[in-house]
């Protein structure tokens, strides 16, 4: 590295850009950021001031030296482009890195303008359904060329590498990168199980599913929810019920629908936690039935954990889960969860057990932090 470069007598300052930090971005940025040598890196942050901003800010105090925020007002775009302007015009930058394409759609001029080299990392996959309508070609265009301005596009899986190639070919292989999600694996593997069957005032002997996503389509409640009642139905015996944890617009929407369908007694609904490893291994078994995913962390956790889980084929998941114990089923199949269910239960927990010192030494974060670093020093050589 060389004039951009990390040198001995002062940090090397990146200004971290988030459009919307919730979900995986948020986990994300808690599990690697934290792990740079805080001696030689200082990271800013800009993103918009939500309702969480608060616990975000709590959350994320001890990695980021300053906060940027800006109106969640549906100007973000604008709101953003602004932010990272002043930001890059007032202090002095090494790097910009811009997590998910809005942000690097935001990012994209004030670091040209400004002779700052600008990171992507795509934490999502591209739908042809984005591109639908009379305005889609001219999204597909603004964010290929804002693409075409970062030194370097990183995506957090082959599977999502592969569908942004395909989706567009105008950015230059020379710009990909896949460096694979990582989460603080031990964490996970030594936490401390909570007795949440006692909370829930449930029977040992019912079984217990766990849910740990956001309450929108691409999560697959929906498909949960069938299985669940297709369950109900050919194994009457058996004592099916669901603990979500996890946030959404449509959580409310959701427990309407299972109102309606006489399936409420099944399902049980706690907020939202940073901290899933204990309510993790209370699980009998965890379900993801994802229609798409980019790198989800959720089975990475799982399995540290030594918990089994079911998840579905869809692109993203399928890499995490590939030469693991999971029981892998069809995306947007309810029957085909269902079964999986019924699989993963006869299969049991010792085969998940066995394979959590393996999982740990996969899915470790500190391997995606090296990379991340040595990414940020050949762009900035």
């Amino acid at each position: 590295m060389s004039d951009n470069s990390l040198r001995s007598d002062e940090r090397f300052r990146v200004l971290v850009v988030v459009r919307w930090p919730v979900g995986g971005i948020r986990t994300f940025l808690r599990y690697v950021y934290q792990h740079f040598d805080k001696e030689q890196f200082e990271f800013t942050f800009v993103g918009a001031s939500t309702g969480n901003s608060g616990t975000l800010e709590s959350d994320l105090s001890s990695i980021f030296s300053e906060w940027v925020l800006f109106p969640e007002n549906g100007t973000e775009v604008w709101g953003c482009f602004n932010a990272v302007l002043n930001a890059l015009k007032n202090n002095k930058y090494d790097l910009v890195h811009a997590h998910g394409f809005t942000s690097a759609i935001s990012s994209v001029l004030p670091a040209r303008l400004l002779r700052v080299p600008l990171i992507c990392t795509s934490h999502d996959v591209l739908n042809s359904v984005q591109f639908k309508g009379p305005g889609g070609w001219l999204k597909k265009v603004v964010l290929g060329l804002a693409l075409c301005g970062c030194s370097k596009v990183h995506s957090v899986s082959s599977d999502a590498q592969a569908n942004l190639k395909a989706t567009l070919p105008i950015l230059s292989r020379s710009k990909h990168v896949v460096i694979r999600n990582g989460i603080q694996a031990r964490k996970f593997r030594n936490a401390k199980k909570i007795d949440l069957k006692d909370e829930l005032s449930l029977g040992q002997t019912d079984v217990l599913i766990g849910f740990f996503g956001r309450f929108m389509g691409q999560k697959g409640f929906s498909i949960l929810v069938d299985a669940v009642e297709y369950l109900k139905t050919f194994m009457p015996s058996v004592s099916i019920k669901i603990v979500c944890v996890g946030s959404g617009g449509f959580i409310r929407e959701e427990m309407a629908r299972l109102e309606k369908r006489g399936l409420s007694g099944y399902f049980y609904f706690l907020p939202f936690t940073p901290d899933i490893g204990g309510y993790l291994k209370a699980c009998d078994l965890v379900v993801m039935p994802s229609l798409w995913e980019a790198c989800p962390l959720q089975p990475m956790e799982a399995l540290c954990a030594g918990v089994p889980f079911v998840g579905s084929d869809c692109i993203g998941l399928r890499e995490v889960l590939a030469d693991t114990p999971a029981v892998v089923v069809e995306a947007g199949s309810a029957e085909s969860l269902a079964q999986g269910i019924v699989d993963c239960l006869e299969k049991g927990r010792q085969p998940f057990d066995n394979f959590s010192s393996e999982a740990v030494e996969r899915f470790e974060v500190s391997k995606t932090v090296e990379q991340i670093q040595l990414m940020y020093e050949q762009v900035c050589r």
